[in-house]
Formats: structure tokens, C-alpha cells, sequence
């Protein structure tokens, strides 16, 4: 190999670690905005999309409200970047959907009319809300949805997932469909905080989109569901009523891998025993990945 092509080799590499530096330090930015543009006034609440987390890393998160240290790799957050985006666009198309459907609505009178089975039905909102804010303040725990549908017919929620193709076919696999229990659960949050909101919620559907394939397929929530969110808060709140929680499995942590990913980590100093592959020989391929 030449002197010239080596060259230009070193001048291309060194270039690509350029832009993914930039690239990363971009992406910092845009997290730390959107931290200091929902959080910052705000710790003492829980994060609604914390439900179904460990309790420990939720405490230090909301109560001890210590700064967090291990922070995601660049890789990581050029993937949660991507859902960002989606995210985004969907949303995005919605409120364009909202402008053409105030054009074609019947306005009787100043009022937005929707017409089912002959009869004039008042809208009083849009068709579609995103990235509405939720309270609920008997459990301290606040959060945004990411799309609530409110026509004058009803009120549905749905959470945007993106999912790898893996994961994907496991949750619609028709023969024996898994549950991500604690998507479940956190969209059950949303659910609750939506239904004091708005006073009604008619349905919940976790809206998934296969990152290899770009399919996307809904999955209804029951709405026996929101139950069970409002007592993994009203039990966390117990659990920090006296204080940090003990190590825990199944609580704290839910999954014992979750610790090497956690940003608390340095704060809660783990056991012996407590990382990335200390259980893993007990989950299926692409369970790892927080979708």
C-alpha cells in the first residue's frame, strides 16, 4: 500500500470521528434542552415514563435528586435519537391532520361538528393532542403522552414504541404473543393521568413500528390496566416514604443487567454479581434492548 493511500485513509478516519464527535456532542445538547425544558423546577415529581423501573434507581432519580454519571454512550444515543424522530413525525403529521380536518369540519354556529349516524356531535378540542402534559398529584408522578385522540366520540391514548424486527414478531406472534409488561405499565400511567384529564379514556394501544421493516401495528392495552399502574406508584411512594430500598430482585433492580446501563450506578453501588450478564442466561435475544 502506498504512502498517498495511507494518507488519504488517516485524513478519511479522522474525519468520520470528527463528525460522530460533533454528532455526539449535538445529540448532548438536545437531551440536556429537553431536560432542562421538562424537569428543571420540577425533580420532586416522578417520571411517568419511569413506571415499571427500579425503585432504587427511581429514588435517586426523584427523591435523593443526585446528578446522574453514567451517562449513555454515543451509540446509545444515536438509537434513542432515531425513536426521537419518529416520534416526531408521527406527531407532526397529526397536527397537519388536525389543520385539514378544521377545514372540512361542519362549523355550525362557531362550533367544530362532527356528524356520526345523523346526529351533530360538539368537538370541543382537536382531533389529535401530542406531547400533553399529565399530573397526577396524589402520586407525585408527572409525565407527557405522546398522542391522545379526542374527536367527541372518545378518548384514546397511544404510546409510540419502536421496536427491533425480533421483538417485534414476539409481540404479534400470533401463537404465543409476549407482553412488554412494562410498556404495558407505562402507558397505563399516561392512561390514568389522561382519564383525570380529560374525565373519560375509551381505549389504550401501544402504536409499534419495526425499525428493520418500518411496519407498524397496534396492540390494545385493557383498561383493567390502570389499576395496576396507579399501585406501582402508590407502592413506590411507600417504599420511599422510609427511605433508599434495599436490593431487591424483581424491584431493585427489576432485572439485574439493568444495573450496567443504569445512570445512577456509581450512586447505588450494586453487589457483586449485579450486571449486564448476570442474568441474562433468564431472557430471549433482543430482551436486552429498551425498545
Amino acid at each position: 500500500m502506498t504512502n498517498l493511500v495511507m494518507s488519504w485513509r488517516r485524513k478519511l478516519l479522522n474525519i468520520t470521528h470528527k463528525i460522530g464527535g460533533v454528532y455526539a456532542h449535538f445529540l448532548r445538547k438536545e437531551n440536556q434542552k429537553n431536560t432542562n425544558e421538562r424537569y428543571v423546577g420540577r425533580e420532586h415529581f416522578y417520571h411517568a415514563s419511569g413506571t415499571g423501573m427500579c425503585s432504587r434507581k427511581l429514588y435517586f432519580q426523584s427523591v435523593d435528586k443526585v446528578k446522574p454519571t453514567n451517562l449513555a454512550n454515543n451509540a446509545s444515543m444515536r438509537k434513542m435519537r432515531i425513536g426521537t424522530l419518529l416520534h416526531e413525525d408521527i406527531q407532526n403529521s397529526l397536527l397537519l391532520y388536525n389543520n385539514i380536518y378544521s377545514n372540512i369540519t361542519n362549523n355550525i354556529n362557531g362550533k367544530n361538528i362532527t356528524i356520526k349516524n345523523n346526529e351533530e356531535i360538539e368537538n370541543s378540542s382537536p382531533v389529535y393532542e401530542v406531547e400533553g402534559e399529565i399530573l397526577i398529584k396524589e402520586l407525585s408522578v408527572r409525565g407527557f403522552f405522546d398522542v391522545v385522540q379526542n374527536d367527541g366520540l372518545g378518548v384514546i391514548l397511544y404510546d409510540i414504541k419502536t421496536a427491533a424486527d425480533y421483538s417485534f414478531r414476539k409481540v404479534f406472534n400470533t401463537d404465543k404473543p409476549y407482553t412488554m409488561k412494562h410498556q404495558e405499565l407505562q402507558l397505563s400511567t399516561y392512561g390514568y393521568g389522561v382519564k383525570e384529564k380529560y374525565g373519560r379514556l375509551d381505549g389504550m394501544y401501544l402504536l409499534y413500528y419495526n425499525k428493520n421493516t418500518s411496519v407498524m401495528k397496534y396492540k390494545q392495552v385493557p383498561l383493567s390496566m390502570l389499576n395496576s399502574a396507579y399501585m406501582f406508584w402508590a407502592n413506590i411512594n411507600k417504599q420511599h416514604s422510609v427511605g433508599l430500598p434495599n436490593f431487591e430482585d424483581g424491584v431493585s433492580p427489576v432485572m439485574k443487567w439493568e444495573c450496567d446501563y443504569c445512570e445512577f450506578k456509581d450512586h447505588c453501588s450494586p453487589p457483586t454479581g449485579y450486571g449486564k450478564y448476570s442474568d441474562r442466561n433468564t431472557l430471549k435475544k433482543g430482551e436486552l434492548i429498551n425498545e
